[in-house]
């Protein structure tokens, strides 16, 4: 069943990265899409764009350094040190990818003044949620110390 699990969960990585590639090259054209629609935006493409691949961006890291930690467990490995880093990165790319999302929408609601309730609704969403999941992987981490100080322990004991 472990083995089994690991290599099903790699096949959804796969596939969620696979959409995060396609997701960064329609994204750029669908926001050139919107510019031409609404020309009054169109200025806001750019940025904006580059603003959503960099968010994408982070999701792909931290969908490959979820297959890393993958690897760490189908090799027995996972509670030493090493994992500890990687889990950091998670941590960063989860703190970078909130700063973006906040930024655009603050950016939108306060600075070029648009954006419905969505906006409205989706800032404090994205602080929320980013948040959550930031501090879900510093409680994780800190778990994950524990487990490997443990881990430690037991070894010098057998």
């Amino acid at each position: 069943m472990h083995t089994l699990a690991i290599r099903l969960l790699r096949v959804a990585l796969v596939i969620l990265l696979l959409g995060t590639v396609l997701a960064q090259v329609l994204l750029p054209v669908f926001a050139s899409e919107e510019g031409t629609i609404f020309p009054e935006v169109a200025y806001l493409v750019v940025p904006y764009s580059v603003a959503g691949i960099l968010f994408i961006a982070c999701v792909q890291v931290a969908l490959l350094v979820v297959w890393r930690l993958l690897s760490l467990v189908d090799d027995g490995v996972i509670f030493t040190r090493r994992a500890l880093r990687w889990v950091d990165v998670i941590t960063a790319c989860a703190a970078v990818a909130t700063v973006l999302s906040a930024g655009v929408l603050i950016h939108l609601l306060f600075f070029v003044g648009i954006g419905g309730p969505s906006v409205v609704l989706g800032l404090p969403a994205s602080l929320a949620g980013g948040l959550a999941f930031v501090l879900l992987m510093v409680v994780m981490r800190g778990l994950l110390e524990s487990a490997i100080a443990d881990r430690t322990e037991l070894d010098e004991v057998i």
